[in-house]
């Protein structure tokens, strides 16, 4: 019996019929199932949308506070709430200060970024809007793969639907759906998290800086005031007072005359009582306003100078100063110690040519100095011998006498004279710390301390008082007849 080809070729072309008809069904079916999602995704992406749209608004508003866009972006990627805790630090700090827009180290003070952060190229040019819908889920940050038809397919091929499902995603993946997103942009977003940071384990700080603008200025003027007020009308004010005057009449009936009147007096001591009563609250404002704004508010600069003296707001901001820049500094060290090495390299003798070099003759100078040796090794031995009256009390009016012709020479508890080492070179490392003080009459230490060199440490202890190369008091032959 031979082989029935009609019977064969019916039976073939059923069966393809069938499996063209699946696989078309197969198509139909996802490309309606992915729709019937699209649809549902929609109002999620709507909603992310809108939180995008938000999130934007408040970015454009930080930068009209003064923030700059690349630290909106670290705020928008430090956290589903960066961007909105960014904004009310930034508001509330313009609200305290009473301007419309911070200064770029008040908005610094506020936000802490990596030092390394740089904005993705991917992104730099995106709107917030845009950034924003990347990071909120609305806006996918790379678009849906797109099917890619095979124009080589046969039309047999076709005709059996093997592309079939290939056309459906072709067709899912054209824009248009919400906007500019394909159904499968939808789908693709829906599958995402509400919120995903763009930058990862970026590392931003927000601080809760408290920022001096008219309010705190106004309760430091009102409570300063009233604290110098009840100061100078206590009962503390009036013994200091009485005191003074007393010691000055004593001292006047010994026949000391001092170059001070007796008003005088008892301002000065009234002023101790009163500096020691503003000190705490100023102070205090400093330690929480110094590096937010009350440096810069000059009425309250003036008050504090009147106060408590020049020095003090000098030294503190030094030290804020200091504290602030010690990365820099250091860096700036290594540079300069590297440096420095390379011109050492530079200007070495070459090996062979140091039969050339010939040895400098002793200045007359050195020669001077080692003659005169002897004699201020006697001085120091001399005034080491000798004790000097101790520094009266701060209640005493001779204490000013005390202060004018011993002060800074000779040490105010033993009564011996105070001699001190060489100047050491100027530079160096600030391995020396002295404390900050208020200045004023008071000059009361704050509590805080104040990196120095070697030099500077001298200058400030003994450069108004000793010769830097003999150690020895200024004037000390008068201390020496004394």
């Amino acid at each position: 019996m031979g082989f029935d080809w009609r019977a064969f070729a019916a039976s073939f072309l059923e069966g393809q019929t069938e499996a063209i008809k699946e696989r078309r069904k197969d198509a139909e079916d996802f490309e309606e199932e992915e729709k019937e999602k699209a649809n549902r995704n929609a109002e999620l992406v709507s909603q992310r949308n809108l939180i995008a749209q938000d999130a934007a608004q408040i970015g454009n508003a930080a930068m009209q506070l003064g923030a700059t866009k690349k630290q909106v972006i670290a705020a928008m990627s430090s956290g589903a709430l960066g961007m909105k805790t960014f904004y009310e630090k930034l508001l509330k700090a313009a609200n305290e200060k009473g301007v419309k827009t911070l200064g770029p180290t008040d908005v610094e003070s506020i936000i802490d970024m990596p030092e390394v952060f740089e904005v993705n190229p991917e992104y730099i040019d995106n709107t917030l809007l845009e950034f924003a819908q990347q990071s909120y889920g609305a806006r996918p940050t790379t678009g849906a793969p797109k099917v890619q038809l095979d124009q080589s397919s046969s039309v047999m091929q076709q005709l059996f639907g093997y592309g079939a499902m290939n056309q459906a995603k072709a067709k899912l993946g054209e824009s248009g759906f919400m906007g500019n997103l394909s159904i499968a942009d939808v789908n693709q977003l829906a599958r995402q998290a509400d919120y995903k940071s763009l930058y990862g384990d970026l590392g931003v700080n927000f601080f809760d800086k408290e920022f001096y603008g008219p309010a705190a200025a106004g309760q430091l003027l009102k409570d300063v005031t009233a604290a110098a007020d009840r100061a100078r009308t206590s009962s503390l004010a009036k013994l200091a007072a009485d005191q003074a005057e007393r010691d000055l009449t004593s001292a006047q009936s010994a026949g000391n005359m001092l170059d001070v009147s007796l008003e005088e007096a008892k301002q000065a001591a009234i002023d101790e009582v009163v500096h020691d009563a503003v000190l705490p609250i100023i102070q205090t404002n400093v330690d929480m306003y110094g590096t937010t704004g009350l440096y810069d508010h000059t009425p309250s600069v003036n008050l504090i100078n009147q106060l408590l003296g020049e020095d003090y707001l000098n030294d503190l901001r030094d030290l804020d100063e200091d504290v602030n820049n010690t990365l820099n500094n250091e860096e700036i060290k290594a540079n300069a110690e590297a440096d420095a090495s390379s011109l050492e390299d530079l200007m070495s003798t070459p090996e062979g040519n140091t039969d050339d070099s010939q040895p400098e003759p002793e200045s007359d100078q050195t020669q001077d100095t080692e003659t005169q040796a002897p004699d201020t090794e006697a001085q120091k031995e001399a005034l080491l011998a000798k004790t000097f009256p101790k520094r009266p009390s701060s209640l005493s009016a001779k204490r000013v006498g005390w202060d004018r012709d011993y002060k800074g020479k000779v040490d105010p508890k033993s009564g011996k004279v105070i001699i001190a080492p060489p100047r050491p070179a100027d530079g160096g490392e600030k391995t020396k710390e002295i404390p900050v003080r208020a200045g004023g009459i008071l000059n009361a230490p704050t509590g805080k301390m104040k990196k120095v060199t070697e030099a500077e440490y001298w200058d400030m202890t003994y450069g108004e008082t000793h010769d830097p190369t003999s150690g020895l008091p200024f004037g000390y032959e008068t201390l020496l007849e004394d």
